[in-house]
């Protein structure tokens, strides 16, 4: 770790000011109250944010965002006395000077927001609310109790950043973020009858190794070969049959373009242009996306051979080997039958052609590579991948500002311009500034991920107290501090996860991708009846033990050892322990991302807003009656106030009722209860309250199922 340690830094930053009361701190573009005039054993001044002192140093950070180490004994004696008394406003010592620069930057950006719209930044956070809401939107489920009380037991002034930095190199945050992309790209189990395991598991494991985000998307885009033998292919051939649907879902997921009208007519509100959206489409339109089955007219050879069902069956099999990607070297487009403009007849074939926001954005790199790309081609065959380039390109107008975007809504509650789908108009953005430099920040960081979410956690604006306020309909938001909004689906189920069995929660990873194409994948040399009659075999021995996870009731003990013995092949063949999930009350306890995708209906994830995977972006965080009645009586809430639970297990070992109390405040709200609520409590004690009832109150309440 790097600081700027100047040992003329008084002398390269001194100004002159007015005398001021050393006393009174003024206050810093960014709102910090701690900003102030600081003095060395010379006379000379500076103007600095105090960030913490750690042994014989101070840190100081200055108007531009540097981060200064610096020998406490430099000072004057009244600083130095000054400074051992004052406590670090929130932030505290960072623990990179880099990133505590860049998020002073964003801060600046935001106050000049603020400024303009008249308003003023909310009050940093306590620690009791930063640990409750850093950890939710990190890793997706609130802290331990142990977890809080290390964090508030901490008395390093760099507490904050480390926590920040242990989370997002958790697995927690790979959790996270796949339920964040599962629901944006509809990760589904179930899709063109086929189990899409292989793209699941390959969407994790880029974001466990943390591959930058336009790597990823132009993988997706390229893609080739069969579902089986290449994950990434999945996003393509979940539209299998719909290229133009998934073109629309692809514009608008990843550069926020304002184009589904287009499809069909001229875009009524935007500039987009059925024509323009067809030259778009053909960049796919020699790409064919889920082959025809060739091995149909051998399996019908065989039907008498194997009987109805077995048919049925074997051409399920061959239909899952026949979901795969290839290119031609002729992109066949044309326009629609019902095309009715000036520029072009109906059936007319149609090129590709790159849209621009801007009148100049052709004489950025990415365009002019894409042009050179396409009069060096000899074929159609690689347009794909001119596309994928062009839209992935760092220089791209809209890449890098959508995936940014979307990030900021995801830890503030609202996108700087929203909806994070329409970013045609940048200028509409509520801090169009603010918006740029965070597009410019993401390709700063080259798109790596847990660089960009760690960099919105340093930032006072996040680390501010929430607005509780209800914004009205078209209303502007300037980020006063993050908006106050409920869990996801997934948050909330996570963190009862945690409240049953801690921080063992991370311990079961569903993995069913290899073992699935193991089973599933056929060659068109091996189709014999003997062959096709074990493959059968094979498929329903792995229903059954993928049939039920998730589920409750009989048989899901014999499912779940099926599942884990599954899961513990080997590549050699050889059977290893596997990691199991825990179980409790029925409910398999474990991460909503290891579940079904999507779960069951009637499930806590379904029944609290879990997308459906029909739609980009339907998660639902509105609250319902069947909530309600669900967290008052429904599973979650049995498995919570039972005595089987961590967090209620844990506060039964306290000694007396006022540390039970505590200790289950704790668990559930990441602070200890008010000295009111444990007057009101101790008379509910004393009329036979227990723990278990206590975890059931707190569960209700409606601090538990908000990000404060």
């Amino acid at each position: 770790m790097k600081f700027h340690v100047f040992g003329l830094l008084f002398l390269t930053l001194s100004f002159q000011l007015p005398a001021l009361d050393q006393a009174t701190p003024s206050v810093a573009p960014d709102g910090n109250a701690n900003f102030r005039i600081w003095t060395n054993m010379a006379g000379k001044k500076v103007e600095a944010t105090f960030r913490g002192v750690e042994g014989d140093q101070i840190f100081l950070q200055t108007r531009n965002g540097y981060v200064h180490r610096l020998p406490l004994e430099s000072l004057s004696a009244r600083d130095q006395e000054l400074a051992r008394q004052m406590k670090p406003e929130g932030l505290g010592i960072p623990k990179d000077p880099s990133v505590a620069q860049a998020a002073a930057i964003i801060d600046k950006g935001v106050l000049m927001g603020l400024s303009q719209a008249g308003q003023k930044p909310n009050p940093l956070a306590s620690d009791e609310q930063f640990i409750r809401r850093v950890y939710l939107d990190l890793v997706g489920r609130i802290p331990t109790r142990e977890e809080t009380l290390a964090f508030l037991g901490n008395s390093s002034a760099a507490k904050r950043g480390e926590v920040i930095d242990q989370l997002v190199k958790s697995d927690g945050f790979t959790s996270r973020m796949y339920n964040y992309f599962s629901d944006m790209l509809r990760v589904a189990d179930d899709a063109q009858k086929a189990k899409f395991f292989t793209y699941e598991e390959w969407l994790k494991e880029q974001l466990a190794q943390n591959r930058p985000w336009n790597e990823v998307v132009r993988d997706m885009m390229v893609a080739d070969g069969k579902l089986l033998e290449n994950g990434a292919a999945g996003y393509l051939l979940r539209d299998r049959g719909m290229r133009l649907d998934n073109l629309s879902l692809t514009l608008s997921t990843f550069l926020g373009a304002n184009v589904s009208c287009a499809q069909c007519h001229d875009h009524p509100f935007a500039d987009w242009t059925q024509r323009q959206f067809y030259e778009m489409a053909a960049f796919f339109g020699a790409s064919e996306v889920g082959q025809r089955n060739r091995q149909g007219a051998v399996l019908r050879d065989l039907r008498e051979e194997l009987g109805q069902q077995a048919f049925a069956q074997a051409r399920r099999l061959f239909d899952v080997n026949s979901l795969a990607i290839q290119d031609a070297k002729d992109n066949d487009l044309v326009l629609p039958s019902d095309y009715k403009y000036k520029d072009g007849k109906p059936g007319d074939p149609v090129l590709p052609k790159l849209v621009m926001w801007n009148k100049d954005d052709y004489r950025l790199r990415c365009y002019q590579k894409a042009k050179d790309a396409l009069e060096k081609a000899e074929d159609d065959s690689q347009l794909r991948e001119v596309f994928a380039h062009w839209m992935t390109s760092p220089d791209h107008p809209r890449f890098a500002m959508t995936i940014a975007n979307r990030l900021w809504r995801l830890m503030f509650g609202v996108g700087i311009k929203e909806p994070i789908t329409d970013l045609d108009d940048p200028s509409a953005a509520s801090n169009p500034l603010l918006l740029q430099h965070i597009a410019n920040e993401m390709v700063r960081l080259k798109f790596d991920l847990r660089a960009f979410m760690r960099l919105l956690c340093n930032t006072q604006t996040y680390q501010r107290e929430a607005v509780t306020r209800e914004l009205a309909m078209g209303e502007s938001f300037y980020f006063p501090g993050p908006m106050l909004r409920r869990m996801t689906a997934e948050q909330a189920w996570d963190s009862c996860v945690t409240l049953a069995i801690g921080d063992k929660v991370d311990g079961f990873k569903m993995k069913r991708g290899e073992s699935y194409a193991k089973v599933m994948n056929v060659g068109s040399a091996e189709i014999t009846p003997e062959f096709i009659k074990e493959k059968l075999g094979e498929m329903v021995a792995m229903r059954r033990a993928v049939a039920g996870v998730g589920f409750e009731g009989k048989g899901a003990a014999k499912r779940k050892r099926a599942m884990a013995k599954m899961q513990s092949t080997s590549e050699a063949g050889e059977e290893a322990e596997a990691s199991r999930p825990e179980m409790m009350g029925g409910l398999v306890l474990a991460r909503a991302s290891e579940l079904r995708q999507p779960e069951r209906d009637g499930h806590f994830l379904r029944m609290f807003g879990q997308s459906d995977r029909q739609l980009a972006d339907s998660n639902s965080e509105e609250g319902s009656v069947p909530q309600v009645l669900m967290l008052m009586n429904g599973e979650a809430q049995e498995l919570l106030s039972s005595r089987q639970a961590l967090a209620v297990a844990t506060a039964e070992k306290q000694a007396t009722a006022e540390a039970q109390v505590e200790s289950l405040y704790l668990s559930f709200f990441s602070r200890k209860p008010t000295t009111e609520e444990l007057k009101v409590l101790f008379a509910d004690i004393e009329a036979g309250l227990k723990p278990g009832d206590l975890a059931w109150v707190l569960f209700n309440a409606r601090e538990f199922v908000f990000v404060q």
